[in-house]
């Protein structure tokens, strides 16, 4: 008795561990939501499994209202967590609807049809339906390896909970009763079983977050805060990353946009409408590129647009595409003055260092600056017409 007792207690002592460690990591990364679920859910596991402990101290009608709906909440709790983690929201009517059924059922077979055996069945399978439809519902949300490990612990799971519980009422179904539950071998396959589970799901989980955090604290430092466009260590990054052995000279294009007259924006208007003109900006500038392109925060109100395997003409398109667009913008607290931007092209051949083409671009810049702003002007263009004029 006093083995098993001690037994018991390492379940919920595990649980408590995690949820802490939950805790602990949504404290230090809050844009991770689901931290705060999965912290809930591993303490209200913690409860539950106390609360078969002491369940013979208690009333066996009490225990029923206390104990099941604590097991029920750290199902549903779990679920929210995933949901929350791969789609950002949680379908609750489903999660209420399921719990409700679970509870009903409980009442069932305690109140009409007096049945503890029903009652364990119910209760385990319940858990399991709800653990195996969050898992199904979000298969085409985890895509990556570490998902799917994720997505099997829970299907296995979910499948040893109604097989064990199967054969262990099989085997003593015959002297289970409300006095010898806590101590029968259902209650003690149960908290190891979950021990298991809650160790192997903590595992993956922990190594999801972490993977998560790494990521983002890549993204931070690759991008530009206010716009969300890379900053120069992003642009880096991603151009290491283009394959060298594309064919061709010019392989790749880029595109250097600068805000026209920002300084007066600026001046006049303040910081405030100049960071949304920004803003903006980047977002035309965005939504304008394939995919594939990147947009970089070249400095202050200039940006560079790579874009891999494109052409000048392309290029020019592009550039012509956004200038157009942002010069019918409508800015907050600017009534008086139309914001527009001006652009410089360049091929990019792939076997000269980016550097080289951002000075091409630069140059064409500034050409189209000094040509009256609001325009787009290529790399040789004049030197094009000269010839063409000759």
């Amino acid at each position: 008795m006093f083995g098993q007792s001690y037994f018991q207690l390492i379940s919920p002592l595990i649980f408590l561990v995690f949820s802490l460690g939950f805790a602990l990591l949504w404290h230090y990364a809050r844009y991770i939501r689901a931290l705060r679920l999965f912290s809930l859910s591993y303490f209200l596991g913690a409860c539950a499994m106390m609360g078969d402990f002491l369940r013979n101290a208690m009333d066996p009608v009490v225990a029923i209202y206390v104990i099941n709906p604590l097991y029920v909440a750290t199902s549903v709790t779990f679920c929210a967590g995933l949901f929350t983690f791969y789609r950002g929201g949680v379908p609750w009517r489903a999660l209420t609807a399921q719990s409700a059924v679970i509870l009903l059922a409980l009442s069932w077979f305690k109140f009409v049809q007096e049945d503890i055996v029903i009652r364990t069945m119910v209760m385990n399978a319940g858990a399991a339906v709800m653990l195996g439809y969050a898992a199904i519902e979000l298969r085409r949300d985890m895509r990556r390896l570490v998902d799917r490990i994720l997505q099997a612990i829970v299907l296995i799971y979910s499948f040893h909970m109604i097989l064990r519980t199967l054969v262990v009422l099989w085997y003593e179904h015959q002297t289970l009763t409300e006095a010898n539950y806590a101590d029968s071998i259902a209650a003690l396959s149960l908290y190891f079983a979950l021990s298991i589970a809650a160790l192997a799901l903590a595992g993956i989980l922990f190594v999801m977050f972490g993977m998560e955090i790494v990521s983002n604290l890549t993204r931070t430092s690759w991008t530009d805060p206010l716009t969300g466009a890379l900053n120069r260590r992003g642009l880096d990054a991603r151009v290491a990353a283009l394959p060298t052995e594309m064919p061709g000279t010019a392989a790749h294009a880029i595109v250097l946009a600068d805000i026209d007259r920002f300084k007066k924006i600026n001046d006049q208007y303040g910081h405030e409408a100049g960071d949304r003109v920004i803003t903006q900006f980047a977002r035309i500038l965005t939504c304008a590129a394939r995919e594939g392109d990147f947009i970089v925060r070249w400095g202050g109100e200039e940006f560079m647009v790579v874009m891999p395997g494109a052409d000048v003409a392309m290029a020019r398109l592009f550039a012509e595409t956004v200038r157009a667009g942002f010069e019918t913008q409508r800015h907050d607290g600017i009534t008086d003055v139309a914001v527009t931007a001006s652009f410089g092209v360049a091929a990019w051949p792939a076997s000269r260092p980016i550097a080289d083409s951002a000075h091409l671009a630069d140059r064409a810049l500034y050409r189209a600056k000094r040509g009256g702003r609001n325009r787009v002007c290529v790399q040789g263009e004049s030197d094009l017409h000269s010839a063409a004029v000759a």
